[in-house]
This record gives structure tokens, sequence and C-alpha cells, in this order.
């Protein structure tokens, strides 16, 4: 396997590929962190969510 002359493309195009699907995966982590925070930030200064309001 590792004397095929493709080795190295093959290597590097699945290296390149897993940096995308890590850096996808922390930049939804942090948004979701984020999102969090604000939606806990405005709970505590008295926003409420639309879905709590009055469904008469």
């Amino acid at each position: 396997m590792l004397d095929d002359p493709h080795f190295g493309f093959i290597f590097a195009a699945f290296f390149v590929a897993g940096l995308i699907v890590l850096a996808l995966s922390l930049s939804i982590w942090f948004d979701y962190r984020r999102v969090t925070r604000d939606l806990f930030t405005l709970e505590q200064i008295g926003t409420r969510r639309r879905s709590e309001g009055d469904r008469g």
C-alpha cells in the first residue's frame, strides 16, 4: 500500500477532507455556544421567546 504511486495524493486528499470536516465541526460548535450564550443573556434581561407567548 505504501509503495502505491498515488499514496501521497490519496493521503493528502483524506487529510485535507479531515481538516475541512474538523473546521466545520468546530465552527458549528462555537456558533452553538454563542447562540446559547445570547439566548441566556436575553432571558436574563427579561426577553421572552415567541413560542412561550400567548397562543390565544
